[in-house]
């Protein structure tokens, strides 16, 4: 869509890319210390996109712990919860 603006890109761009805070990004993926913001973002991203007419898919989930750790997976990303456009 001709002047459309890819709010996923726009938000990931003015978010830091360390862990320190309660959301922060790694270019593809925003990450946050809560479901409950994680879930906010998810609406506010719909929302945005619906405002300019395109339907998208955004996901959230949840780096377990417990199953990176048994997975060797354990790094950063690790306790947070992600959202992320499918």
């Amino acid at each position: 869509m001709e002047g459309a603006i890819n709010w996923f890109e726009v938000i990931c761009e003015r978010m830091r890319d360390y862990s320190e805070g309660n959301i922060w990004s790694t270019w593809d993926e925003l990450l946050c210390r809560t479901e409950d913001v994680a879930n906010a973002l998810a609406d506010m991203l719909e929302q945005l996109y619906a405002s300019q007419g395109e339907e998208i898919v955004i996901n959230t989930g949840y780096y377990d712990p417990e199953e990176d750790k048994r997975n060797g997976e354990e790094d950063r990303h690790t306790g947070w919860w992600y959202v992320n456009m499918g």
